[in-house]
C-alpha cells in the first residue's frame, strides 16, 4: 500500500470546462454587463406597461409591441449575454398582469427566445447591425426577424396563454394575428432605429442639413395630423391624404442616412398608431384596425428602410470609387513624376559628356 500517492489531478478538458464558465460568469457578473442587464429589464418592463396601458379589452386592438424591437437591438449590439434582462422584464411584465408563475415563465422564456432567435438569424444571413445599409440584407431582416421568428414566437405565446386560460380557444387566429403583427412592427419600426443609433458611429449632419431635416420632420408631422389625428374639415378627404406620408419617406431615404430614416417610420408609426387607436384616420374605429394599421405600417417602413439601404449602398459605392480613382491618380502622378526625374537625370548626364542637342561626340576620333 503507498501511502505517498499523489492525489488525483483534474483532466485538462475538465479544467478548460472549468475556466470557461469561470470567464463566462466574468462577463455577466461585470459591472457593465449588468447595468445593461438592469437597463434591458426596465425598459422592457416601461414599454411593456405602457403597450398594455394602450391596449383595450378587446384582443384585436393591440397593435404595436415595443419591447420586441428593443430585446432584438440589444441582443445585436451586446450579445447573447443580454437574454437575462430580457427574461427578468417579460416575467415582470407577465406577472403584473395578472398572471400565474407558471404562465409568466412560459411568456418571459418566450420573449427570450424570440430575440435570441431573431438576432441569430440576422447575424447568421443579413450582416448582423450592418443590416440595414445593404437592401438585400435590410429585406432578410425583415423576413426573419420581423416576420418569421415573430409568427413563431407569437403562436407559442397564445398557445401559453390558452393553456393557462385566460383565453379561449375559439379566437386563437385573432388573437395570433394580433400579437404577431404587434411584435412584427416592434421590431421592424424600433430595432433599426436603435442599432443605428447605438451601435455605429452616425455622420454629424451640416448646418444645411439640419434645417432641411426639419422642415421635412415639422411637414410629415402635419400631414400625419391632418390624416390621423382628430376631426377635421371635412373638405379634407382622409383616405387620399394617406399616401402624402410616402414623399417625405422618400425624401428621407434619398437624403439622408437610414438613422434618418428611420426616425421618420418611428413618427410616422406614433402618429397612425395612437390616431387608429382613438377612433381617429382612416384606420380608426375598425374591428380590424390592428391587421390593417400593421401592414400599412410594415409596409411603410420596409419600403423607406430599403429605399435608405439602397442610397447608402451607392453613396459608399460612390466614395470607394473615388478613393480607388484617387489612389490611382497619385500612384500615376507619382511615375509620371518619376519619370520625369528620369528624364531630366539622362538629360543632365548627356550635357555632362557633351551630348546635348549634338549628333556626336565633342573632341572624338575623326574618321
Amino acid at each position: 500500500m503507498n501511502l505517498f500517492r499523489k492525489p488525483a489531478q483534474p483532466d485538462d478538458s475538465v479544467l478548460a470546462r472549468r475556466q470557461s464558465i469561470g470567464n463566462r460568469l466574468v462577463v455577466y457578473l461585470s459591472p457593465v454587463n449588468l447595468a445593461i442587464l438592469a437597463s434591458v429589464a426596465l425598459s422592457y418592463f416601461i414599454f411593456g406597461k405602457v403597450g398594455l396601458l394602450l391596449a383595450t379589452a378587446d384582443p384585436g386592438s393591440a397593435a404595436l409591441w415595443l419591447p420586441s424591437g428593443i430585446c432584438l437591438a440589444a441582443v445585436l449590439l451586446r450579445g447573447n449575454r443580454v437574454w437575462p434582462g430580457i427574461f427578468v422584464g417579460a416575467f415582470l411584465v407577465a406577472i403584473s398582469s395578472a398572471g400565474s408563475i407558471l404562465s409568466s415563465v412560459g411568456m418571459a422564456l418566450d420573449s427570450t427566445f424570440e430575440a435570441l432567435a431573431g438576432a441569430y438569424l440576422v447575424n447568421r444571413f443579413a450582416h448582423g447591425i450592418n443590416a440595414f445599409y445593404r437592401p438585400k440584407d435590410l429585406l432578410r431582416f425583415v423576413l426573419l426577424a420581423g416576420v418569421l421568428s415573430t409568427a413563431l414566437c407569437a403562436a407559442i405565446g397564445v398557445r401559453l396563454l390558452y393553456r393557462g386560460g385566460f383565453a379561449s380557444w375559439t379566437d386563437f387566429l385573432l388573437a395570433w394575428s394580433v400579437w404577431w403583427v404587434g411584435d412584427m412592427l416592434g421590431t421592424i419600426i424600433a430595432t433599426p432605429f436603435l442599432v443605428l443609433l447605438l451601435g455605429r458611429r452616425r455622420h454629424s449632419l451640416g448646418l444645411a442639413e439640419q434645417f432641411e431635416l426639419a422642415i421635412l420632420l415639422n411637414g410629415l408631422a402635419v400631414v400625419c395630423v391632418l390624416i390621423f389625428g382628430p376631426s377635421t374639415p371635412a373638405w379634407v378627404p382622409r383616405t387620399g391624404l394617406i399616401y402624402l406620408c410616402a414623399p417625405f419617406l422618400v425624401w428621407s431615404g434619398l437624403r439622408f442616412c437610414p438613422l434618418e430614416a428611420a426616425g421618420t417610420t418611428l413618427i410616422v408609426s406614433g402618429f397612425a398608431l395612437w390616431g387608429s387607436l382613438h377612433g381617429y384616420g382612416p384606420y380608426g374605429g375598425s374591428t380590424s384596425t390592428p391587421i390593417l394599421i400593421g401592414g400599412y405600417l410594415a409596409v411603410t417602413g420596409a419600403t423607406t428602410l430599403t429605399i435608405a439601404a439602397a442610397s447608402a449602398q451607392q453613396k459608399r459605392e460612390t466614395e470607394d470609387v473615388l478613393a480607388m480613382y484617387h489612389i490611382l491618380k497619385e500612384e500615376k502622378d507619382g511615375e509620371i513624376n518619376a519619370l520625369q526625374a528620369r528624364v531630366k537625370t539622362f538629360q543632365v548626364e548627356l550635357a555632362k559628356y557633351g551630348l546635348h542637342g549634338k549628333g556626336r561626340p565633342t573632341g572624338g576620333a575623326k574618321l
